[in-house]
């Protein structure tokens, strides 16, 4: 039983942490092949969706392409942003902005090559999304992905 305890109070302190946790600002190559810091792809005072993704991983595919069929009857209601970060190594990194472009994706995509914003944000698998509020504090964190998720994310949306 304290074991119990000890760990419900390491994961509230976690979630409590988290919710006032703000995106470290590193640096990642935009859609151009620009080297920039993520804060400029940051939108400033509306939600974004911060999704963690890679090529390779299929639940990481099924999460954006809901997320993009949702979007636009989503923006009807409410003003918000999806960043959409690869996980790809510079080897891969090539196939990201391809990908995104032919399945359609309306999202700002960045390349993380060198895993210093997955590290910077200790994301440990993909996909794994954030959604931050108007002032940029993370009010929601996911990892995984599951058919349906995304209603989740649109409530969370909405109370933004």
């Amino acid at each position: 039983m304290k074991r119990f305890l000890l760990v419900m109070t390491a994961i509230l302190f976690a979630v409590m942490a988290d919710a006032q946790k703000v995106v470290t600002t590193v640096n990642v190559v935009n859609a151009k092949g620009e080297t920039v810091s993520i804060s400029s792809l940051l939108p400033k005072g509306k939600p974004i969706i911060l999704s963690f993704w890679d090529t390779s991983c299929k639940p990481c595919l099924q999460e954006m392409g809901a997320i993009s069929d949702c979007y636009y009857d989503w923006q009807d209601e409410l003003d918000f942003e999806v960043v959409a970060v690869s996980t790809d190594d510079s080897r891969n990194s090539s196939k990201a902005v391809p990908l995104a472009k032919g399945r359609g994706w309306p999202f700002v995509i960045a390349l993380d090559k060198n895993g210093d914003f997955k590290r910077a944000m200790n994301v440990q698998s993909n996909p794994t999304m954030f959604i931050l509020d108007k002032t940029g504090k993370i009010v929601y964190t996911h990892i995984g992905y599951t058919p349906g998720d995304e209603q989740a994310v649109y409530e969370t949306l909405k109370k933004l």
